[in-house]
C-alpha cells in the first residue's frame, strides 16, 4: 500500500496545484478532501486536519452544504483519532446538523 499512496499524496497535489491555477474551487475542495483522507490513511492525522480545514473553509464559501458536512465528519473522525474528543463531538454535532438540513432540502425521511 505504501508506493500506492505516495502516489495518491502526489497526485492530488498536482490536482490542488492544477485547480489553484485554473481558479476552480470545486477542484480545490475535492483535492483537499482526497488529500486529507489520504493522510488519514497513514494515520497523519494532522495533515488530515489541515486539508479538511481547507475542504471545509472552500466549500463554505461555495456555499456547498454537502461538502461542509463531509469536511465536517472528517474532522470529527480525525480528531477522535487524536483524542480531541470534544473537538470531535463538536465537528459530529455540525455533521448531523447540515445532514438534516440537506435531508430536508431533498425529502428524505
Amino acid at each position: 500500500m505504501g508506493i500506492f499512496i505516495c502516489v495518491c499524496v502526489s497526485n492530488y497535489r498536482r490536482t490542488l496545484q492544477i485547480a489553484r491555477e485554473l481558479c476552480d474551487k470545486a477542484l480545490e475542495a475535492q483535492a483537499c478532501y482526497s488529500l486529507g483522507n489520504t493522510y488519514t490513511l497513514l494515520r497523519d492525522f494532522q495533515q488530515a486536519i489541515e486539508y479538511h480545514v481547507r475542504h471545509l473553509n472552500i466549500a463554505q464559501e461555495l456555499a456547498d452544504r454537502v461538502g461542509e458536512g463531509r469536511a465536517c465528519w472528517s474532522l470529527g473522525n480525525a480528531h477522535t483519532a487524536l483524542g480531541n474528543h470534544e473537538q470531535a463531538l463538536q465537528f459530529a454535532a455540525k455533521h448531523l446538523e447540515i445532514s438534516k438540513e440537506v435531508s430536508n432540502c431533498i425529502n428524505l425521511p
